[in-house]
């Protein structure tokens, strides 16, 4: 019985959720939250389950982020930065550094696109809410507008007081699924545009592609 009544209770608050304020409400507020950010520091977990040979992975990173296309994503093993005009790739196991053309690829979602920006050309539901750790955030799911996506479907967990992301979960068409968790989040804190132009260590191997 008392299953029954929670079970009540949770349908009843989430319908009382959807009645004061929709999706796509939350998604707006999303959206210009991230469009007043200048630029950000954040450090992020990301958990990556393959559809094939039921391989995964997880690796820490920390993602520095500029407007005008300026950011700086850094793994243990991997290193990427762009000014807007030209992109570092450095391969530590590899010793070597990729040089190329900055190119904006609006159908990319590599963390600095997902974690910092809300996806445009999606329509949102909202699932409900939930806790990360102490923190109340929103679910939304959101399902791509096209045909040709190759994004299945997005879930974003949103801090309902300053509606930033603390979780993105991406499933791809081909079952690839890709988790982000937000440890922590700085934001406009006026990072120096030098942080945005590679310094090339000394002996590693470069490959210019421009």
């Amino acid at each position: 019985m008392k299953r029954v009544q929670m079970g009540f209770l949770l349908l009843v608050f989430a319908g009382m959720l959807q009645a004061g304020e929709t999706a796509e409400d939350i998604l707006e507020k999303v959206r210009k939250k991230y469009d007043s950010i200048q630029d950000a520091e954040l450090r992020f977990s990301q958990h990556v389950k393959f559809s094939m040979g039921r391989i995964e992975q997880d690796v820490q990173g920390k993602l520095f982020i500029k407007k005008d296309n300026k950011y700086r994503v850094e793994f243990e093993a991997q290193t990427i930065v762009t000014d807007g005009k030209t992109v570092w790739s450095y391969s530590a196991r590899n010793q070597q550094v990729l040089i190329d053309n900055f190119k904006l690829d609006e159908r990319s979602f590599s963390p600095e696109k997902i974690l910092v920006a809300a996806p445009a050309d999606f329509s949102a539901n909202l699932l409900g809410r939930e806790k990360i750790g102490k923190t109340d955030v929103v679910v939304l799911k959101l399902v791509p507008r096209g045909d040709d996506a190759f994004v299945k479907t997005l879930k974003l967990w949103v801090n309902e007081n300053d509606w930033l992301m603390k979780k993105v979960e991406l499933t791809e068409v081909s079952g690839k699924e890709t988790s982000y968790f937000v440890n922590d989040i700085k934001v406009n804190i006026g990072l120096q545009d030098s942080r945005f132009i590679y310094q090339i260590p000394e002996g590693a191997e470069v490959v210019d592609l421009r």
